[in-house]
């Protein structure tokens, strides 16, 4: 496919804080010829995900750090409009992680004809559940996938136990949330900033309360009294402080999950880890981070995605799409994430 024009982020400046324009620029090019094993991808929509500030940095977070003068990577959707793979057909839905951009051209090593265990490698998606494309970046994604583990194989939670939900507004928290809900959880408390979000996580999302934690003064006075004897299970998106003081508020035999430290991801410097790990001794509980990447592909992850897709279809799961057209302020879009300008999972559209 001659002719095309390509627009790419390519990040120019290691952030610090939060990202500036001025640390990428918005690449325009011609597409090259598409060669011998290589397929090209149109790409349909991009996940807005707190990750990415991490890949950004030196340290790279969980992945490799992004190459300087290489495109922004993160969790996509796209379609191959061209295949010179004789494993790939033209048409076929492909997601993993891919770049910021309208199209990419991959090779062999960057695409599967079937789905796989790795984050990284595009591949396949199962569409035939019949959801529009963007709920397969949320429930039907790294969201569901995410919150299902984290919440079921990681903190292990059964009937009966009482859990607190960290970042409770947004994409995993939400759904965490709703999931002990609908599996017997005793008592669901969510923490969120501001009141209109604390509002959205008890009427839309299922807690019995919200701890806004803008609001608050001492946020472990605020969990204790939502958890006057512990909490049982602990599903943490954010890190920090928040951590800390769900810590001090642990029962006997308290499970911690850790999908992510938002909190941390614009730091330019490491902060205090949590100064009370000896209530974990205490306690006899224990704390597990986890990747949904590692999950993708088992029949334990395939099975959390029946189960996923069987709720939404019987209106028992509220996954909310905030849904962007935006493509050229991609990077002020993506900033929202962490300034809770977001209505429910953010994605971005990319343009045809």
């Amino acid at each position: 496919m001659a002719g095309i024009t390509n627009y790419q982020w390519i990040l120019q400046e290691r952030p610090e804080g939060r990202v500036k324009r001025s640390d990428f620029e918005f690449r325009r090019s011609e597409l090259r010829p598409v060669e011998a094993g290589e397929c090209l991808v149109k790409v349909l929509y991009m996940a807005m995900d707190p990750a990415t500030r991490g890949w950004m940095s030196a340290s790279g977070g969980y992945l490799e750090p992004l190459p300087l003068d290489g495109p922004v990577m993160g969790v996509t959707i796209g379609k191959v409009v061209e295949s010179r793979n004789p494993q790939i057909e033209t048409g076929t839905v492909v997601a993993g992680v891919g770049q910021w951009a309208k199209y990419m051209i991959v090779g062999p090593e960057q695409i599967s004809p079937v789905r796989t265990g790795s984050l990284g490698v595009l591949a396949p998606m199962d569409v035939s559940t019949g959801f529009e494309l963007p709920m397969y970046l949320h429930a039907m994604g790294t969201s569901g996938g995410t919150a299902h583990r984290g919440l079921f194989d990681i903190a292990g939670m059964k009937v009966g136990d009482k859990v607190l939900v960290s970042g409770a507004a947004g994409s995993v928290g939400s759904l965490v949330a709703q999931m002990a809900r609908l599996k017997g959880a005793a008592k669901v408390v969510g923490i969120a900033g501001g009141a209109e979000k604390c509002a959205t996580v008890v009427r839309d999302y299922g807690c019995d309360a919200c701890i806004d934690y803008r609001a608050t003064d001492n946020l472990s006075a605020a969990i204790a009294r939502e958890f006057p004897n512990g909490l049982d299970v602990f599903f943490d998106n954010v890190g920090g402080d928040i951590l800390e003081a769900a810590i001090d508020n642990l029962a006997k035999g308290a499970r911690i999950a850790v999908s992510g430290m938002v909190s941390q991801y614009n730091n330019s410097e490491p902060v205090p880890g949590p100064r009370n790990l000896w209530n974990l001794v205490v306690n006899t509980a224990r704390i597990e981070g986890f990747l949904v990447g590692d999950y993708f592909g088992t029949p334990a992850s395939e099975a959390a995605y029946r189960e996923i897709a069987a709720w939404l279809k019987e209106g028992k799961l509220n996954a909310r799409l905030d849904v962007r057209e935006d493509f050229e302020n991609t990077p002020d879009v993506f900033n929202q994430l962490f300034s809770g300008g977001n209505n429910g999972r953010l994605v971005m559209k990319v343009p045809d």
